[in-house]
């Protein structure tokens, strides 16, 4: 119980040993590094963001060809199921009015 209470005595002498600037001036330190560690996060996060934006684009390019490989292998099959997906939709937004 003693050191706790010296404890809290020496952190009262010092709270009481800061003057109103230099509190202010603390504050304004402790201001600027929020400042800086949200612009680190902002940074960070925009670093990522770039860094999936182009692996969606190369994931893509992948479908891209893939999809190009299977409309040469079966461009009849391809074309029945695209007339086969466009009648459904319009029959569906049909049925909606």
């Amino acid at each position: 119980m003693a050191t706790q209470t010296s404890v809290k005595n020496t952190v009262d002498e010092k709270l009481n040993d800061i003057t109103m600037a230099e509190a202010v001036s603390q504050f304004k330190e402790a201001t600027s590094s929020i400042y800086d560690a949200v612009g680190s996060i902002g940074n960070a996060t925009a670093a990522n963001a770039k860094v999936r934006l182009n692996e969606g684009k190369a994931r893509a390019i992948e479908l891209e060809e893939k999809a190009e490989e299977v409309v040469r292998a079966r461009p009849l099959v391809t074309v029945g199921v695209a007339f086969a997906a466009g009648w459904l939709v319009s029959h569906l937004l049909q049925r909606r009015h």
